[in-house]
């Protein structure tokens, strides 16, 4: 009898239940309580935004050069030196899982950045090897992208911020792109084939990132637990570095310097400088990596010595080896020698710079073969000074057999590797000036084997 007794409860409060659902289904959902009102509305849309509305969910791979003073050793009046890095660096960001997107109370939007799996590489004068650039397991480097206040258009459909652009283009960026058109391409600069892009996709933003990085060197490994931040204004994203970009954009420097660099031991053991810290994205068609060996003839007063000097150089090109005209670019030149008139070893570098020394030149193809010209810009690291050049060394000569020889290839990035072998040769003498401006020795005569890639 007790088990028919409960039994029979259990059975009216199914029914009682069962009543009070069908009761609730027949009614608005803001009856029904607003926990679950709240639970069926959708996230309230983004308002539209050229620059973030069309990202993807693949982060972007940029090919970034970058140079930076470091100071090696605790002394931060130690003498500083300017390393030129090179290679990959990949950034994930929204609309990737964790990233975030969201209107800023002025209604500018942002969103979340970060870099990662940075493979950039260098060589330093001081360590007398290569210091490789690289992301800190623990350590974050964080960042934002931020929209600008967007300007009125002028009665000729352009901004008139951006027609003060169009008249003002630096020619003169370190950027060889000639490849891909980035997401978004801004009216300010031009895509590869050189069209200008519409107005109304003139966005342009505010990056900053929180830089920590970890520095492989020959004596060890240092890091940064004070971030560098590095900012810049960009238009577009990837914010590679094109030819007709504006001066000053797509352009990344480092603020609050110097910044201590700590061993494992968490010591100081370097410095990042405040003397130099800059970088940008660059897209070139082709990437010649080789190793170099070569002469250069040192004068001053009565006494000449002509100097072997080899080491490793990165050469960007506008195109595949083909037919007709091409342009090339020297990135990075690390050749290291040993010289009585300079007081010991000496390290041959190209000077680095985003506004008034590039080492470009043309090749004039003839199927696999070409004649080439092109100026070098040159530093010259002594055991005393850095020396440089005012005007560029001005080499001739052929380069023979160039061909495809593999791909760099990294997430979205997928650059052809060119080799073959080129001797290059200048006559031309020009001084080496300290940074004091005082004249220190003559280089006579210059002479570059390349031999096959890296």
């Amino acid at each position: 009898m007790r088990n028919k007794t409960v039994l029979i409860f259990f059975g009216c409060v199914l029914a009682v239940a069962v009543a009070l659902a069908a009761e609730g289904a027949g009614k608005p959902a803001a009856e029904n309580g607003s926990s679950a009102a709240s639970a069926a509305t959708p996230a309230p849309a983004m308002p539209p935004s050229p620059l973030f509305d069309r990202l993807g969910t693949q982060p972007d791979v940029i090919y970034l050069i970058a140079n930076s003073s470091v100071v090696f050793g605790p002394d931060p009046h130690g003498r500083s030196e300017e390393i030129t890095f090179l290679g990959p660096v990949t950034v994930p960001k929204w609309p990737m899982p964790g990233y975030g997107r969201r209107v800023l109370p002025d209604g500018r939007q942002q969103i979340d950045i970060e870099l990662t799996q940075s493979e950039l590489t260098g060589e330093s004068y001081v360590l007398n090897g290569p210091v490789v650039l690289g992301e800190h397991p623990d350590l974050r480097s964080l960042g934002t992208i931020t929209e600008r206040p967007r300007t009125a258009p002028a009665s000729n459909g352009t901004s008139a911020d951006n027609n003060n652009n169009n008249n003002n283009k630096d020619s003169n960026n370190k950027d060889n792109a000639a490849a891909a058109t980035p997401a978004v391409t801004p009216v300010a600069s031009k895509n590869p084939a050189g069209a200008p892009q519409a107005a109304s996709e003139e966005v342009p933003a505010d990056f900053v990132v929180e830089r920590k990085v970890l520095l492989t060197t020959a004596k060890g490994i240092l890091y940064n637990e004070t971030a560098v931040p590095v900012r810049g204004r960009i238009d577009a994203i990837p914010p590679v570095k094109f030819e007709g970009t504006p001066t000053g954009v797509n352009v990344f420097r480092g603020m609050e310097l110097p910044v201590a660099l700590l061993d494992r031991e968490g010591n100081v053991n370097g410095w990042f400088y405040s003397k130099a810290h800059m970088a940008y994205a660059v897209l070139p068609a082709a990437i010649e990596r080789s190793f170099i060996k070569g002469t250069v003839q040192l004068k001053s007063g009565d006494k000449t010595e002509n100097v072997e000097v080899s080491g490793p150089a990165e050469i960007h090109h506008q195109s595949v080896p083909g037919s007709g005209e091409t342009t090339m670019e020297v990135m990075m030149l690390a050749l290291r020698g040993h010289s009585q008139l300079l007081g010991g070893d000496i390290m041959v570098t190209e000077t680095f710079g985003d506004r008034d020394h590039f080492s470009r030149g043309q090749l004039n193809w003839q199927g696999a073969n070409a004649d080439s010209k092109f100026d070098l810009f040159v530093d010259v690291y002594t055991p005393s000074a850095k020396l440089s050049t005012k005007q560029p060394l001005t080499l001739a000569g052929q380069l023979v057999d160039c061909k495809i020889n593999g791909h760099l290839e990294k997430g979205k990035l997928n650059l052809p590797l060119l080799s073959g072998k080129a001797q290059f040769t200048t006559n031309a003498a020009q001084l080496l000036y300290d940074e004091s401006e005082k004249p220190v020795v003559e280089v006579g005569k210059l002479q570059l084997n390349v031999a096959e890639r890296m």
